[in-house]
């Protein structure tokens, strides 16, 4: 049971500190590294020092990664190019040093906190992500902290390539279920935690398991908990940095926008965040400028744009008429209207700062505010609930990054399957939502039905969404 007190935080320096990382980004001087040190960790553990990189000590770390990542810049996006990474918020739980553990019966060890600092919020997060870090460490993969990279005068995206980054979770915070008493009146302290993991690509069977062994590390050695404030975000890009080329944006707006309401199917409607009350992920066809664009006859009027992706313009035409006119017709065509990266960009983000970063996010390309103007030329899938199952976690990325690469290819066959689905499946639900036969499927089994069959569609093995096939069927 691990304590502010114990030994492995006295040989903190020992196990901590890469010295090649440290010559190499602190000018190799002790001075750097002492000035490196966390002072809340100071005033916790009086002779410990908080480095800037916890590491395994091998510079090998994610070898065909790497070498992808500085592989020749091209300008034409190929799907073994996709870059994925996954952002987890959860709850790391402490025991209060003088209190009984609250749950004897969980096997998994509890690290303990003085009393004294419970109430000190920087002390408490420094320890926790220092943990957790640690953590990642040991599953073979390199991490830092949020303090090390400010105290060691660097940024963030000093890193996006090699390093988790474990920090605070904002919208993250213990409810009523966390904060209730457990085994002899004893209550966890709990801190919110968020990682972000390195870019990597997404076509490497090595990503799966490198998420796989860090994910496995963390839920066998902490206590971990999600719940309706905490979420999953997967972010897709290119590994070269470049953002996606403006028509590969524009396809994967259209299978999105789309497919939304059967993406969006894998959350639970009985969860006080459903609506995305506590945090930042709403629907793309509720609140982006889109949105509101098509609501607006005077605005929806100007849609006439020709689509010059063939996939997209063949979806439509099969349609019936009217169809073809409706809210998605009108959505398409002003998504293929847009003339930059940066006009898409606005145009799917929401005009106020809460609908800013929806659900797909592609706030990144509108640059509208100094957050986006800072993020990676990515688009974000920030649907999915917070969860400490790794199957589920694993496959949802999985998942996206299949929607990627159907969008990258012009001539993947998946993009225009799925994207035909979803566009018959919506016109399908406005003819009959009324009529008996439809209600008398359940819907939780029609959901299930409808996201099993985007699934198929897009060429993702059974083995992969069947959880949330169950857990859309489970919760509706």
């Amino acid at each position: 049971m691990l304590s502010y007190s114990d030994q492995r935080w006295r040989s903190f320096l020992s196990l901590a500190i890469d010295a090649k990382m440290i010559r190499e980004r602190a000018s190799g001087t002790w001075e750097s590294i002492t000035n490196l040190c966390g002072s809340a960790a100071k005033t916790l553990i009086g002779q410990s020092i908080m480095a800037p990189f916890f590491t395994n000590g091998d510079d090998d770390f994610c070898n065909n990664t790497t070498a992808t990542i500085k592989q020749e810049k091209t300008s034409v996006d190929r799907a073994e190019d996709i870059a994925v990474a996954v952002e987890l918020k959860f709850l790391l739980p402490f025991r209060i040093e003088g209190d009984v553990d609250p749950e004897p019966s969980d096997p998994r060890p509890i690290q303990a906190i003085d009393a004294r600092f419970k109430d000190d919020e920087n002390a408490c997060q420094e320890y926790a992500y220092w943990l957790v870090a640690d953590t990642i460490k040991t599953a073979g993969s390199k991490a830092t902290t949020i303090q090390a990279i400010s105290t060691g005068g660097y940024a963030e995206n000093n890193f996006w390539e090699s390093h988790w980054i474990v920090k605070k979770a904002n919208s993250a915070e213990p409810g009523p279920d966390e904060k209730r008493a457990r085994s002899g009146g004893a209550r966890y302290a709990w801190v919110p935690v968020e990682i972000s993991s390195p870019k990597m690509a997404a076509g490497d069977p090595q990503t799966r398991r490198h998420i796989q062994r860090v994910l496995h590390a963390l839920t066998a050695r902490h206590r971990l908990a999600a719940n309706y404030t905490c979420e999953v975000h997967v972010h897709l890009g290119r590994l070269d940095g470049r953002p996606f080329e403006l028509p590969v944006l524009k396809r994967l707006a259209s299978l999105l926008w789309s497919a939304e309401p059967t993406l969006r199917s894998i959350r639970d409607p009985n969860s006080p965040n459903y609506k995305n009350l506590y945090t930042w992920g709403s629907e793309l066809r509720l609140f982006s400028r889109l949105a509101q664009s098509i609501s607006n006859p005077l605005q929806n009027d100007g849609y006439h744009h020709q689509i010059e992706d063939r996939h997209v313009r063949d979806a439509l035409r099969a349609l019936p008429l009217e169809d073809n006119q409706s809210t998605d017709g009108a959505a398409l065509r002003g998504i293929w209207q847009t003339s930059s990266r940066r006009e898409l960009g606005l145009l799917l983000s929401g005009p106020i700062k809460q609908h800013r970063r929806l659900g797909f996010n592609f706030s990144a390309f509108g640059l509208e505010d100094e957050r986006a103007r800072r993020s990676p030329r990515t688009v974000e899938f920030r649907m999915m609930e917070g969860t400490v199952r790794t199957d589920l976690i694993i496959n949802w990325v999985s998942i996206c990054a299949s929607i990627a690469e159907a969008a990258v290819a012009p001539d993947d066959n998946r993009f225009a399957a799925a994207l035909r689905y979803v566009l018959q499946r919506g016109a399908a639900e406005n003819k009959v939502i009324c009529e008996l036969d439809h209600e008398s499927e359940p819907k939780g089994r029609r959901l299930g039905r409808e996201f099993s069959g985007l699934m198929q569609e897009l060429g993702i093995p059974r083995a992969v969404y069947a959880g949330f096939e169950e857990k859309v069927i489970r919760e509706h």
